[in-house]
């Protein structure tokens, strides 16, 4: 069983997304937003589940996706890994958000 944790950056990701989606529907940010964090438990017993991201072509760097939005994550070693950030697919992918 791994260790999933959270940077302060993946939380408040994840705030905005659902904020954003809210202007529009509260029921849909809120299963958006639960699915996102349901979709994070499974790398408790599935650290590797997830695809290397395209654009790093490192074997750590791996990617969730439920809907449009992309779940960034690191693998620090076979039973921890970190969520690093939340982006929306179409988001130019920036170097800064992987560090």
């Amino acid at each position: 069983m791994a260790e999933v944790i959270w940077a302060a950056r993946a939380y408040e990701h994840l705030y905005q997304i659902g904020e954003f989606i809210e202007k529009d529907s509260p029921i849909q940010a809120a299963r958006v937003t639960q699915l996102i964090i349901k979709e994070t438990h499974r790398l408790v017993s599935h650290i590797r589940i997830g695809q290397m991201v395209p654009e790093m072509h490192l074997d750590c760097y791996r990617e969730l996706k439920v809907f449009s939005y992309r779940i960034l994550y690191k693998i620090i070693n076979e039973n921890k890994a970190a969520i690093i950030a939340i982006v929306h697919a179409r988001q130019i992918l920036r170097r800064d958000l992987l560090d």
